[in-house]
């Protein structure tokens, strides 16, 4: 439809400044609002603020990890330790028990097994330390003492398989190695204050240990082949005593069967001399009975000077027609005056 204003009317439309700037202002902009709506429907992660929001959360649970990770191994490495020096604690005391109780080579021997025990079980730990993680400084003197200390007791137990030639300066060395050991435990007690338990002092005193075996077992050993040599020397003598002995008997029974008083004298005591009937040994009391041979069945020592032998005497008659045998225990006795056994009584029986 045409437009009806006037002429002038819309002229003034045309050519007013005011009329047109607020036509312009009432138009709307057909590309601001879809600005406003993209700033608003952006996807919350493509915001920065999110980005780092999950850096730094991310960062947190990593350091909370780390720490929690960290802290529980400390834990565990100080149970670790905690639990070895108690252990080694033990194997000491129970050394210490068996290093009272040697008194010879079986004893000893009991005593070196424990001490290679101890030795073994110190090089368990070590290897296991190496199995530790985030290790602390109280790991790091763990570990000086089971290097020094395990030393320590390997060459003990090395010197104790040798004990009869452990020698002074042997034991010296031992000595400067227990000191380095000591010193490594005292640093290790001191700085880890976890550990209640004191380490016993025998454990740096093992050379002692071996010096006093030593001489121990020596003592034995030389007493034992002391006693060795005696008891072969005593039986020497037995046997040289019995021999004698068995010579006297011989010699008084051969002095009898040939009635020979000046030889029987020989083997008897004085006091038994006195006691004999000689007039046994003339040939006028054998013209029908006479002693013919002897038979010396045994000689058995009654005390260290005495000795009892038995003997059959055999006597026959003189015509052949009969014979029989009596039998003769003689008491013999060492004389120490003439160093000579000789015959101090015999007591006549029936047959032995």
């Amino acid at each position: 439809m045409p437009d009806k204003k006037p002429e002038h009317i819309r002229k003034n439309d045309d050519t007013n400044p005011r009329t047109s700037e607020l036509a312009e202002q009432d138009t709307p902009d057909d590309t601001a609002e879809p600005k406003k709506l993209s700033k608003k429907s952006r996807k919350f992660y493509k915001k920065p603020w999110f980005w780092a929001v999950a850096v730094l959360s991310l960062a947190a649970a990593g350091l909370a990890i780390f720490f929690a990770i960290f802290f529980n191994n400390q834990s565990s490495n100080k149970q670790t330790i905690s639990d070895g020096w108690h252990a080694i604690v033990g194997q000491v005391t129970t050394l210490e028990g068996l290093a009272g109780t040697i008194q010879d080579q079986a004893s000893f021997d009991n005593y070196k097994s424990e001490l290679k025990k101890l030795n073994g079980s110190i090089a368990d730990r070590k290897i296991n330390t190496q199995k530790l993680k985030y290790k602390s400084q109280d790991v790091e003197n763990y570990t000086e003492f089971l290097d020094s200390y395990g030393n320590y007791t390997a060459e003990s137990s090395r010197y104790a398989d040798k004990i009869i030639d452990f020698t002074n300066s042997e034991a010296d060395k031992l000595k400067v190695l227990s000191v380095v050991a000591k010193t490594a435990s005292e640093k290790l007690k001191n700085n880890a204050k976890f550990i209640t338990e004191s380490m016993p002092s025998s454990a740096f005193e093992i050379q002692n240990v071996l010096t006093e075996a030593n001489k121990t077992i020596l003592t034995g050993q030389l007493s034992a082949k002391s006693k060795l040599a005696a008891e072969q020397a005593q039986t020497a003598k037995e046997a040289a005593d019995k021999k004698a002995v068995e010579a006297t008997s011989g010699s008084y029974l051969n002095a009898f069967l040939a009635g020979n008083a000046a030889l029987l004298r020989q083997y008897m005591t004085e006091g038994y001399q006195r006691e004999y009937d000689f007039n046994q040994l003339t040939a006028e009391s054998r013209t029908v009975i006479y002693p013919a041979s002897f038979r010396i069945l045994t000689s058995q020592m009654s005390d260290a000077s005495k000795y009892k032998v038995q003997a059959n005497v055999l006597f026959k008659q003189r015509d052949g027609s009969s014979q029989y045998t009596n039998g003769n225990e003689l008491n013999i006795i060492y004389n120490a005056t003439s160093a000579k056994w000789l015959v101090d009584s015999v007591r006549e029986s029936s047959s032995f």
